[in-house]
């Protein structure tokens, strides 16, 4: 919190203070303290991340601009440790809250293309590269409704998996 004082006039017995909160770290220390829940959604802008270079093809598929927008709710009984009264009655095995890999299938951030593996040792995720993206386009083991389908989802869809930078 900031604070500013307004000289006091001649012959007064008052004060103005101007107060300025921080909201960032009083949001920050309600998320400490268990009483709030940061929730991110993230949208494909359909917009390009790299910008194009002198001299570069204009065609050639650039990896898409992800955005987040955040929202902050106050945690209470119903989204406590992430609890869903719909999942809840929906998912009859309880299949939702043990599955915690990725879906199988490969995974792009635009300039390559990934697998997803699953360590079971450990129990992490893992993406290993496969390959870069514009050679599996020009691949003719590839259905071209599908390259079709990938770009189409690259360039719209939100994404599966974000990693934060």
């Amino acid at each position: 919190v900031k604070w500013y004082a307004r000289k006091r006039p001649a012959g007064s017995k008052w004060n103005v203070r101007l107060i300025h909160v921080n909201r960032d770290a009083v949001i920050r220390d309600l998320f400490v303290n268990g009483e709030v829940d940061v929730f991110a959604k993230y949208v494909n802008t359909g917009k390009p991340r790299d910008p194009i270079k002198d001299g570069e093809d204009a065609s050639v598929l650039r990896r898409p601009l992800i955005q987040a927008e955040y929202s902050i709710k106050k945690r209470n009984m119903l989204n406590l440790w992430n609890f869903s009264p719909k999942h809840f009655f929906t998912d009859s095995s309880g299949a939702f809250w043990r599955e915690r890999r990725l879906p199988k299938g490969l995974y792009t951030d635009g300039k390559l293309v990934y697998e997803q593996n699953y360590r079971y040792s450990d129990g992490k995720n893992g993406m290993k590269p496969i390959s870069r993206l514009d050679a599996l386009l020009k691949s003719k083991a590839i259905k071209n409704e599908v390259k079709g389908d990938l770009l189409k989802r690259l360039e719209t869809h939100a994404p599966d998996v974000v990693i934060e930078d």
